[in-house]
């Protein structure tokens, strides 16, 4: 998951409060069936007849990192670009005239997709997501199009300072692993790829063993169980991808890229706490208090409010592919940036040294608890929490049990768990700037 399954997140806490829609305010109403199909295919699926509307999540895992840096992410763009007896031009027709949503996205560990559809129209658009995973055209026109776009997305890339730091970071902390290289590839590969390249890396990914699907919305069981196999049971029954290397621990380091902007984009980070630790949850507790909790944070209190250094700085718990790592962002002007990275270390420093106050702890706990029930407005969120437990291989009932963790966590757990998490000289730093030509 990556992120990034899971990745736009400022802390996991908003990835994990998993959601119950239309149900109710608390995830108690949900009732998440765990089915297999007829054909041994498995999934989780929560019934809503409160809006006829069906939301489809499913994800295969095996990523971006398990192929030739950017094929995957060439693939995500072309799955609805034509597929069996359609060509691009009737198959985006036929998802227009029916307001059928679909789409795909490739990420460093795993490959999703998303079907969102009336209940009334829910034939077709299984109809379409079938021949999406199932016949996938490849059309050299629609080929050349998204490519065409991908080569957009280089250029647009190569000027954004944020995502130059960001690969850059990846890069250099695990320094030729797969789960360094950019989502996106290079622009040479992007170049080069052919429709015989995408088939291949179709047939390697595309299987069941590797598969879970969450459903949320307004169709009956045995309904849904016959489209689940019409979509997903011709796969192969076991996919054929590469294994990914272990990955080396990360070791301390700084890398400057000299860039023209009006500010500079740092991002730090070092090993983290991965989510099947024990300890966990109290990490999260700690990133909240020192980063992740908005204006309260320290870092945005510290290094923002009381100096003026940033606009922004937060950090976060992120896990790829089993690589934990916790990690954050901050950007500043060229002149600030030795002043800014001084705080960041000697906050980090005083949280380790000394961890929070007993005010600090109970305001995050009782900020963790209760935005838990904030993501309980939507099938599209339910479906997504789903998935998430799934990926982390968790049961259903962890979602009734998920705040007593949090409740649970006292004073001495937080201090002890923040020196364990953070490591002030260890931290990998990319600052992506002009040089300060001032001194």
């Amino acid at each position: 998951m990556k992120r990034y399954l899971v990745k736009m997140i400022a802390g996991f806490c908003i990835l994990m409060a998993f959601a119950a829609g239309s149900f109710s305010s608390s995830a108690d109403a949900l009732e998440i069936r765990q089915l297999t199909s007829p054909k041994g295919i498995k999934l989780w699926f929560v019934k809503d007849t409160n809006l006829p509307i069906i939301q489809v999540r499913f994800l295969w895992h095996g990523g971006a990192a398990n192929f030739e840096p950017g094929l995957i992410n060439f693939l995500s763009t072309m799955l609805d670009e034509g597929a069996g007896d359609l060509n691009s031009k009737a198959f985006q027709t036929r998802k227009e005239d029916y307001g059928i949503k679909l789409s795909f996205s490739a990420e460093k560990d795993n490959f999703s997709g998303s079907l969102r559809t009336l209940s009334k129209h829910k034939d077709e658009a299984f109809s379409l997501l079938a021949l999406a995973v199932n016949q996938p055209r490849f059309d050299p026109a629609p080929l050349e199009r998204m490519r065409q776009a991908l080569m957009a997305g280089h250029r647009r890339s190569a000027s954004d300072s944020g995502t130059i730091a960001s690969e850059t970071w990846w890069q250099n902390a695990l320094q030729g692993h797969a789960y360094g290289n950019a989502v996106r590839g290079s622009p040479e590969f992007t170049q080069k790829v052919t429709p015989d390249m995408l088939r291949k890396a179709h047939r390697q990914l595309f299987a069941q063993d590797n598969l879970i699907i969450s459903v949320v919305g307004d169709i009956e069981e045995t309904d849904l169980l016959s489209q689940i196999d019409k979509i997903f049971a011709e796969l192969p029954v076991q996919n054929t991808t590469q294994q990914i290397d272990p990955f080396a621990p990360l070791d301390e380091d700084f890398v400057f890229v000299e860039f023209p902007g009006p500010q500079t984009e740092i991002i730090f980070g070092h090993i983290g706490i991965s989510f099947e630790d024990p300890d966990y949850y109290t990490a999260l507790v700690v990133n909240h208090i020192l980063g992740g909790g908005g204006f309260s944070a320290r870092l945005m209190t510290e290094i923002r409010e009381k100096r003026g250094l940033v606009y922004s700085v937060y950090s976060y718990l992120n896990e790829t592919g089993s690589l934990p790592v916790w990690m954050g962002r901050m950007g500043t002007s060229h002149k600030n940036v030795e002043e800014a990275l001084s705080v960041l270390r000697t906050e980090l420093k005083r949280m380790r040294e000394n961890g929070p106050s007993e005010t600090e702890l109970e305001n995050a706990k009782n900020y963790i608890i209760g935005s838990y029930a904030l993501g309980f407005d939507s099938g599209k969120k339910i479906a997504s929490k789903m998935l998430t437990a799934q990926f982390f291989d968790l049961p259903p009932s962890h979602f009734d049990k998920r705040n007593s963790y949090i409740e649970a966590i006292t004073l001495e757990d937080v201090r002890r768990v923040a020196r364990r998490l953070l490591k002030p000289d260890q931290l990998i730093i990319t600052a992506v700037g002009e040089k300060n030509t001032t001194e």
